[in-house]
């Protein structure tokens, strides 16, 4: 991941009822240098193609407030308990 940093800026969230209570529900935010995802990144991350991704709409209240939320950390986030947060930069 080290290598990244210089192209993106990122938050993953656990979502879910508690500690040890599955099922959890993985949530990030990822901010990367330009309007798409860099090529070396996606050819480097195995794991990418498991998660859906969405180019947030900066002219969309909605996508502003969540992306708001998810930096705040806010608890709880989209009716879900925040159990762990990670910041990547």
């Amino acid at each position: 991941m080290d290598f990244a940093r210089k192209y993106s800026f990122g938050i993953m969230l656990i979502c879910g009822e508690g500690p040890w209570k599955g099922p959890f529900k993985i949530k990030g935010l990822w901010l990367f240098r330009g309007p798409e995802i860099p090529k070396l990144i996606m050819d480097e991350m195995y794991d990418m193609e498991l998660y859906e991704w969405t180019k947030v709409d900066i002219s969309d209240e909605a996508h502003k407030e969540r992306v708001s939320q998810m930096i705040q950390d806010s608890n709880p986030f989209e009716s879900e308990a925040l159990l762990d947060a990670k910041c990547f930069m």
